[in-house]
């Protein structure tokens, strides 16, 4: 077997086959065009362009940025297999899956075996409220999941469905559990096609103020947030104003003051923040999570929210 993995743009899906690029040796010193053949974890086939010599180069011969350059392509690749031979492969049945992260955080998974490995894929994260708290791994099945996760949405608006149960009310969506539950986003982006520039956030109740935090401590990383009657941190508004939020409160709710929307949609608006959107529900109580995820103008809105593609390769459609 070739000790290479070979270059296809039909399997790899990037436009860098039979691209000529600059090299640069590791100590900076020799540089040089050609295009590349090959590459493996260890080493790079390259046709020189000024006499087409062929030659093959460790890793460890070239600059930091060629090397991060073929470690990008290395990781897409392994992502464009992984809904066959990744280590969530199992749990990509096409219907939601029981897991537990390495750093115990329980969670169910949706994914579709037949997608292409070489699309890259939204990601849907979902924080549910209070009461389903626990280890059953069960009770937080709810909410968004019915919505994204049926037939239809899937046929029209296809993504992975990420729905982590929080082990205890006492504790919510902070600590040791949004550093788990990155934890886990983090390695689900790594180990399968997830679309970088398309990974939403969404939660109802304590899991509208989970959303609220856990975007005001990762701006970075969401492409739009969905925080359903819950609050966040007023004082944090200049960190939100760059995200894409379409905050949902009933004036009626008992449970969760409306203020506290009312209050993190003027924060942004104040300090000039564009993106964010709020709708106060008249006459709703607390539960609104059903309704507000059967919106037709909802999905479409998610969905079409991208940020900046992150990461060694590039992000595909």
């Amino acid at each position: 077997m070739n000790r290479f993995l070979l270059i296809f743009l039909a399997t790899v899906g990037v436009a860098f086959s039979a691209e000529t690029r600059s090299w640069t040796s590791a100590d900076g010193t020799k540089s040089f065009e050609g295009e590349m053949l090959e590459f493996s974890e260890t080493e790079v086939r390259i046709k020189r362009k000024a006499d087409f010599t062929t030659f093959v180069l460790p890793l460890e011969k070239l600059s930091e940025q060629d090397q991060a350059f073929i470690q990008g392509l290395l990781r897409e690749k392994k992502r464009d297999t992984a809904l066959k031979d990744g280590p969530y492969a199992e749990k990509i049945t096409g219907q939601f899956e029981p897991a537990e992260s390495a750093n115990g955080l329980k969670y169910q998974l949706f994914g579709n075996p037949r997608w292409k490995g070489t699309e890259r894929t939204p990601l849907l994260i979902w924080l549910h409220g209070a009461g389903q708290s626990g280890d059953d791994n069960k009770a937080q099945m709810g909410g968004a999941t019915k919505a994204f996760g049926s037939e239809e949405s899937q046929e029209e608006y296809p993504c992975f469905i990420l729905a982590p149960q929080c082990p205890s009310r006492d504790v919510g969506w902070k600590d040791s559990v949004e550093t788990n539950l990155m934890a886990l986003i983090a390695d689900l982006v790594e180990n399968l096609p997830i679309d970088e520039s398309r990974i939403y956030l969404t939660g109802s109740s304590m899991g509208g103020f989970g959303s609220w935090r856990i975007a005001t401590n990762h701006p970075d990383t969401f492409a739009a947030v969905v925080p359903i009657c819950g609050g966040g941190n007023p004082s944090e508004a200049e960190t939100l104003k760059v995200i894409p939020i379409w905050a949902f409160h009933g004036d009626k709710d008992d449970q969760v003051p409306v203020e506290k929307s009312r209050e993190m949609f003027q924060a942004i608006q104040a300090v000039g923040g564009e993106l964010v959107k709020y709708d106060e529900l008249p006459g709703e109580g607390h539960l609104i999570a059903g309704g507000v995820y059967a919106r037709e103008d909802l999905a479409p809105w998610i969905f079409a929210q991208k940020r900046p593609a992150k990461g060694g390769g590039e992000s595909r459609p």
